[in-house]
């Protein structure tokens, strides 16, 4: 395993230790909203945990999908060349397919490979500052 893969679940406990130094010198507030911890801070040290904790979401997704091995979705199954004689060759395209669920403003993602997936997190995090823009230009109007 390459060491480069820490770097995001490291930035996320930074994060994460940052939030928690913020709430205890009072700067930061954290509520939970039905299973979903929200934190309210009012300090730099609260942002830059809130900032550090999405950092380290995203580099964790990107830089475990990047050397993944391929998936063995879609391959055809091997033949002995017995098999081969009797049944006529078919190709077959394999299907790759992704999506993006929004948990509040945080987007998850899952693909069928680590391509798909790269490209969702990509979808997600356009989307998830497109509705930042929204907010925010609704809330200055």
């Amino acid at each position: 395993m390459r060491p480069i893969r820490f770097v995001g679940p490291g930035i996320l406990l930074t994060g994460l230790v940052a939030l928690a130094w913020a709430v205890a010198r009072g700067e930061a507030s954290v509520y939970l909203i039905f299973v979903v911890p929200a934190v309210v801070g009012t300090g730099p040290l609260a942002f830059l945990g809130i900032l550090l904790v999405f950092l380290g979401f995203f580099l964790t997704f990107f830089l475990w999908t990047t050397g993944a091995p391929p998936s063995a979705i879609g391959r055809p199954p091997i033949e002995s060349p017995e098999t081969e004689a009797i049944a006529p060759q078919e190709t077959t395209k394999a299907r790759r397919w992704g999506g993006v669920v929004f948990l509040g403003p945080i987007p998850l993602v899952f693909g069928s490979d680590p391509q798909m997936t790269r490209m969702m997190l990509i979808l997600g995090v356009i989307l998830f500052f497109a509705l930042l823009l929204l907010t925010v230009a609704l809330l200055l109007s």
